[in-house]
């Protein structure tokens, strides 16, 4: 399952359903963080930033660009980094 393409990329789809969701809940109500599901990005968002120095030691040899790397980790978290590392995909 883990080496699945198909499944790493469902996570994909389901983290950016998530932040449009929060995007426009929160948007729509005029609640930012006070909201429950804004509070939950908001949690979500921290961890990401916090990834960031993992994803650089487990990616360190495959010659990831910096900035791309940072990106990634902040929208989408552990599911892109570490199918990148076991090399379910290249980018």
């Amino acid at each position: 399952m883990f080496e699945s393409r198909s499944f790493w990329i469902a996570q994909g789809a389901g983290i950016i359903a998530f932040h449009m969701a929060a995007i426009a809940v929160m948007a729509i109500t005029g609640q930012w963080f006070a909201h429950p599901l804004g509070m939950l990005w908001l949690i979500i968002l921290v961890i990401h930033v916090l990834e960031i120095g993992v994803a650089f030691l487990a990616l360190k040899d495959k010659d990831v660009p910096p900035m791309t790397l940072i990106a990634k980790t902040l929208v989408f978290g552990f599911i892109w980094w570490i199918p990148r590392r076991m090399g379910v995909y290249q980018s």
